[in-house]
């Protein structure tokens, strides 16, 4: 059942995430951005511009395809007949479909005709409901309603509903949903989810308002994911003292945990009166100072000698202060040492403090680093891996974390100045968002420890032209640069990234294709390492591109592809021995406008049917597609279904 509960909080993420993006036409193409305030994007691939038509915010369409995020819908979506449904759903002649993530799917068995969209997850036709993408066994389809409290709760007259799956026994006839819907219950019993509480008592049932505990006339309940009955209620002391802390006589419980606290009557919550939400909250009986805390097992730490009379919360509550010390908090307790209170500062990035004298990373100092001109240039938490970039008014700095694998305590931290290259450490930063590039005033540089390689200088790269293009490629108006190597013979001019990185079985070779104004080219390399060859191919480099997808691109084998010139199709078989003169084999007689590929190096024009390279005899090209059928995916025609492990050249 907790599966089914974190479902559906998820599915209210992914549909809550919907909008505020939008489709922009300009230089005779078209870009899908994110959201109005965001400049990222990506240009939308192989779009007919004559046709394309923006139908709100994620769909769009043109003659032959529609989109959906900007990218060309998973399925085989008749262009023609195609509609926006409310709720981001839509149909065709053929379907109905619905948003998941950044894609559409089909709805098994759904009547496009009478379709009607109940709510963001629920719809119905004239013969079924449907949840998700699902139908519902057995609903009565006249009878069905969403119930307006929650959208994760139906009825018909038969039975109740949550996140499309029946709860046994529920009445439809008295049921009812408890304030915001985590819990619900009927003339006969209490429900979470589609889990009957045992012994609740539906009559004086009822949510304890902003967190996640419950109770009747007899019990105390907690639930999240499951459910916990943690005994007599008692009438005269109970208290909820912050989130999901409660006292229940002389209990105290966290979480839906009994936590150990030496004196529960003495105890009291210390405010943070600040307005960030923590993790952590403060209290206090008549011997210690608690941080309780969902990183410890026991629920709480004791922050021992501390001063109970002036403890306080500071600005974030991983810190906290009395009249003597500073401390941080998270899986321990660390004690500030050699600490100015007076000039003591909480970096934006929490984990970072300083005063007048040192810096402070999570409570530790840092020796050989000065707070004068200190900030974080970069910080990414992989454990044990130095991926975190300081800089003081000299130099830059990485910082070296060691956590105990078992304990996932901080053992220790240092810094290691990087001397070379000498870079401008008060201009130093982070180039955008990608974390691999940087530049001060005078110069880009490219690091990437996860693959060991160290700050290096881009050689002659121009710093007010440079773009990244992704984690390995970037360029200026001169070059093209990869792994922050300049690639020679390749021009930034109409540079672009042909189809898929195409990576191999053993995760360690790829190929991409690049082309620009001039030429098309092969580059063959792995993954982490500087070394590539590249090949220069004889092609149409303005014509030449990735070939229609019948189905999303993800599914595609990551071993074979099609592309197209005006001259012709070509496949690609990374199983294949690749040499110079076979790394393309061309597809005879295929017929270029109406060429679309599948998945497993299947792929049909108007003509033909073709595995790889060759036809398929047999095959009927009018029904030729990709479906998703019960979870898999699959092609299939009017005759015969070609699963997706069937690859044909493999």
């Amino acid at each position: 059942m907790k599966s089914k509960f974190f479902k559906i909080i998820a599915g209210v993420f992914i549909l809550a995430n919907l909008g505020m993006a939008e489709y922009v036409k300009k230089d005779n193409a078209v870009y899908y951005k994110y959201s109005e305030e965001d400049d990222s994007e990506f240009k939308v691939e192989n779009v007919d511009l004559g046709t394309f038509k923006i139908l709100n915010d994620k769909y769009a369409k043109d003659r032959k395809n529609v989109y959906f995020s900007g990218n060309k819908s998973f399925e085989d979506v008749d262009s023609k007949t195609f509609e926006v449904l409310p709720q981001y759903y839509s149909r065709d002649k053929n379907n109905v479909y619905r948003p998941i993530n950044e894609w559409i799917h089909k709805i098994n068995g759904a009547n496009p005709k009478t379709i009607k969209v109940l709510n963001e997850f629920y719809s119905k036709d004239d013969k079924n409901v449907y949840y998700d993408s699902d139908k519902i066994s057995n609903a009565d389809v006249n009878s069905f309603v969403v119930l307006e409290a929650d959208h994760s709760y139906a009825k018909d007259k038969n039975a109740v509903y949550y996140s499309g799956e029946k709860i046994k026994g529920a009445n439809p006839k008295t049921f009812k949903i408890i304030e915001d819907g985590m819990y619900s219950k009927d003339d006969k019993n209490v429900y979470a989810a589609v889990d009957i509480i045992k012994d609740a008592d539906p009559q004086t049932f009822r949510r304890i308002p902003e967190t996640n505990y419950a109770r009747d006339k007899n019990n105390l309940y907690y639930y999240f994911g499951d459910v916990k009955n943690l005994g007599k209620i008692n009438e005269k002391d109970f208290k909820v003292l912050d989130n999901d802390l409660v006292k229940n006589g002389n209990e105290i419980f966290y979480s839906g945990e009994k936590l150990g606290i030496k004196n529960p009557e003495e105890f009291e919550i210390i405010k943070n009166n600040s307005s960030n939400s923590s993790t952590i909250i403060y209290g206090k009986d008549n011997e210690n100072i608690y941080a309780i805390t969902p990183y410890k097992e026991t629920g709480y730490l004791i922050i021992k000698n501390a001063d109970k009379d002036t403890f306080e919360v500071m600005k974030d509550s991983n810190y906290s202060k009395d009249k003597n010390n500073i401390y941080y908090t998270r899986m321990d307790v660390i004690q500030l040492q050699d600490v100015d209170k007076n000039s003591f500062t909480i970096v934006e990035d929490e984990d970072f403090s300083y005063d007048k004298k040192n810096v402070y990373y999570r409570g530790r100092k840092l020796n050989d680093i000065s707070p004068n001109g200190f900030k974080v240039v970069r910080l990414v938490n992989r454990r044990n891996i130095p991926l975190n970039f300081l800089s003081d008014s000299k130099n830059i700095y990485k910082l070296v974390t060691v956590y105990d694998e078992k304990t996932d305590k901080l053992k220790s931290v240092k810094v290691v100045a990087v001397k070379n290259p000498k870079v401008d450490s008060k201009t130093f930063e982070i180039f955008d968002y990608w974390e691999n590039y940087f530049h001060d005033k005078n110069n880009v540089y490219y690091e990437n420890e996860l693959y060991k390689m160290g700050l290096k200088k881009i050689a002659d790269a121009d710093r007010n032209s440079f773009k990244v293009l992704n984690d390995e490629f970037s360029k200026d108006k001169n070059n093209v640069y990869y792994y922050g190597n300049k690639i020679n013979g390749v021009s930034p001019d109409g540079l672009e990234f042909v189809g898929n990185k195409f990576v191999f079985k053993n995760h360690e070779d790829f190929v991409s294709f690049i082309k620009d104004k001039n030429n098309v080219y092969y580059l063959k390399g792995k993954i982490g390492n500087e070394k590539y060859e590249i090949i220069p191919l004889n092609f149409d480099s303005k014509s030449f591109k990735y070939s229609n997808n019948g189905f999303y691109e993800l599914i595609n084998s990551n071993y074979t592809g099609y592309f197209q010139d005006k001259n012709g199709v070509y496949y690609f078989n990374g199983l294949a021995k690749l040499t110079p003169n076979n790394i393309l084999s061309k597809v005879e007689n295929a017929d270029i406008p109406s060429f679309v590929q599948y998945m497993a190096g299947y792929a049909k024009d108007k003509n033909k049917v073709y595995c790889g390279t060759k036809e398929v005899k047999g095959a009927d090209v009018e029904s030729f597609a990709a479906f998703t059928i019960d979870g898999e995916d699959i092609i299939k025609d009017k005759n015969k279904i070609y699963k997706y492990t069937d690859s044909c050249e493999q």
